[in-house]
């Protein structure tokens, strides 16, 4: 078996470290959800370096246990996380442990392959919305519709295309406190 030493621990060091990087992007219910897949994945296969073989990462990558990982952020559209880790797992095993580095370009390769398959539709949408954590409905019309406190969101998808129109409600005391608002709409 090839000689695998990496002093950088999976979970300790690459993923909660992608994950700080992108901490303001990512909702923190799905941050946690990362975690604790990954986490229960260490306690499995044991691929820590505290006391595990990193080599065992490998099996993790080919297992039922990330393919559900992956498809959980898919439909979040939010995969990109996992490539980002898988990169810096690459990236830092590449010279200590090169036979996982060589399996994480691979399982990065795979994700790309599969992401060009990928179609939008209303349902990945509403579920990705759902999963975000928005109140969210399907309308009689068959539209999406997104209600959440002084916003309203109407979308609908078609041909691989998300159209949406935003509605926000408030009050304003000045003509000019209105036209600041619509700037700010018009910057989104």
């Amino acid at each position: 078996m090839e000689q695998c030493s990496p002093d950088k621990d999976f979970l300790r060091h690459i993923v909660n470290r992608v994950l700080a990087d992108y901490a303001e992007k990512v909702p923190s219910n799905v941050i946690d959800d990362i975690r604790k897949h990954i986490g229960r994945a260490e306690d499995r296969y044991r691929f820590t370096i505290f006391g595990g073989d990193p080599r065992k990462l490998a099996e993790y990558l080919d297992s039922e246990e990330w393919s559900d990982l992956m498809e959980y952020l898919k439909n979040l559209h939010m995969e990109w996380i996992l490539k980002a880790v898988l990169e810096k797992l690459a990236e830092e095993y590449r010279q200590s442990c090169p036979q996982i580095a060589s399996k994480a370009i691979d399982s990065i390769s795979k994700m790309e392959s599969r992401g060009e398959e990928r179609k939008l539709d209303r349902d990945t949408v509403y579920r990705s919305l759902k999963y975000a954590g928005y109140r969210v409905e399907i309308a009689k019309d068959g539209s999406i519709e997104v209600t959440e406190t002084n916003i309203k969101v109407r979308i609908e998808v078609s041909n691989g295309k998300i159209h949406y129109t935003i509605c926000k409600d408030g009050t304003a005391t000045t003509l000019d406190a209105i036209l600041t608002r619509i700037e700010k709409l018009r910057e989104l």
